[in-house]
């Protein structure tokens, strides 16, 4: 019988990732984007990215 392999979770910054591109492709299918100011959609990925940033740097590191 084949050895059964640990099931791992989803990584959260992919699935996040792609379930935003699968709402913006869904907007550009249907026609419309909502109206956003784009410095603020930058402002925002700026912050999250950062704290993105900050939690990874507060993980303490596995060695397995």
């Amino acid at each position: 019988m084949a050895d059964l392999q640990k099931r791992r979770s989803p990584e959260p910054l992919t699935l996040v990732t792609g379930l935003l591109a699968l709402v913006l492709a869904v907007f550009a299918f249907v026609g419309e984007l909502p109206p956003v100011d784009v410095r603020w959609v930058l402002a925002g990925g700026a912050a999250a990215l950062g704290l993105v940033l900050l939690v990874g740097s507060m993980r303490t590191r596995r060695t397995d």
